[in-house]
């Protein structure tokens, strides 16, 4: 029924496909394969979040057990399509515990700090995954924004990982833009550069859009950041192998832009949220209420001189006796009266 399931996605009929998975599912519900079979295949249609169900269905019965380590890894890239950070780094953390030696080689982890805002733990892990790929500029660029928010623009310059071999374009000027040598012209001037077959310049625009969105953020410009990378998740959105189509574990550069898109627009909401905050309020409200109160004392005061006036009037015109105060004389009467109004 799997194999039924594969063919019907082959042919473009997904309703099938689905269906042929659940009923495959459903004649052993205690086979975890199944789960992790079935999973892979939502993640051919992007459906992240039934993956992340089987793959938790899958674990029900696994466990931590090392055998089993890439299922953690899978769903850790489920969890990350659905933008559940916290999710996804808790799911490569355990399987690099059941697996240590493919600490080096987890770069996915790496951008997951970073996206979270988790600089330190991301530059700590970028500097370590540069040991065993010291050929990529991404590397290099995610480490840049790290140190940048940490440390500094000048800190991020003088501590910009040297890598060498690099022979995408436009990743060399990106780079020198990065150093402080190059300028935003020279890469889009490098994107035209050779005459690029269709391939070939949808590429090199994902790339120059991505980078030079994420060295806007570095510089704390999050409003372009986000812009120029929503260009790039366009790009991813609209070719062929951007975006999904990963059941081994793995992420395609459109499913980082898009998560990383959202993750900026949270940020600038944040950033919008707390300058409204910031804003000087109308104190209108508070100068009616001072006045209320003003009145409202105003005549309390009135009344109270008013009833004092009426009582020492009274009082005047009573004998001592009348007043019960013993012995005191009529004035000495008045003289008490006189002070209790003061």
């Amino acid at each position: 029924m799997f194999q039924q399931a594969v063919e019907a996605l082959e042919a473009k009929n997904t309703d099938a496909m689905v269906r042929l998975m659940d009923r495959a599912v459903a004649t052993d519900v205690t086979n975890h394969f199944a789960y992790i079979k079935r999973a892979q295949l939502f993640d051919l249609i992007g459906n992240n979040d039934r993956a992340a169900r089987d793959y938790t269905m899958a674990l029900g019965f696994i466990g931590h057990d090392a055998h089993y380590a890439d299922v953690f890894q899978m769903r850790g890239c489920a969890n990350f399509k659905l933008a559940n950070l916290q999710g996804a780094v808790s799911d490569w953390v355990t399987f690099i515990r059941l697996k240590p030696d493919k600490e080096a080689e987890h770069w996915q982890i790496c951008v997951a700090y970073a996206l979270l805002g988790s600089y330190e733990d991301a530059r700590k892990q970028f500097e370590w995954h540069w040991t065993v790929n010291a050929e990529d500029m991404e590397v290099a660029f995610w480490h840049y924004l790290c140190v940048a928010r940490m440390d500094g623009l000048e800190s991020a310059r003088e501590n910009l990982i040297e890598v060498t071999g690099e022979k995408r374009v436009p990743m060399l000027e990106l780079y020198q833009l990065f150093e402080g040598e190059g300028s935003e012209a020279d890469v889009w001037l490098s994107v035209e550069e050779g005459d690029p077959d269709k391939d070939e310049r949808t590429q090199r625009e994902f790339f120059a859009n991505y980078y030079l969105g994420l060295y806007k953020q570095a510089n704390g410009k999050l409003e372009l950041a986000d812009e120029l990378i929503g260009k790039a998740l366009e790009i991813a959105k609209s070719t062929e192998g951007y975006i999904g189509d990963s059941p081994g574990g793995q992420l395609r550069a459109g499913d980082i832009a898009r998560v990383h898109s959202q993750q900026l627009q949270l940020q600038l909401a944040d950033q919008r949220a707390w300058m409204e905050e910031q804003k000087p309020r109308s104190n209108l409200g508070a100068k009616l209420a001072y006045v209320g109160a003003g009145i409202g004392l105003v005549v309390m005061i009135g009344l109270g001189l008013e009833a004092q006036r009426r009582k020492r009037r009274k009082l005047s015109k009573e004998p001592a006796v009348e007043a019960n105060l013993g012995d005191e004389p009529a004035e000495e009467v008045t003289e008490l009266a006189g002070k209790s109004s003061t």
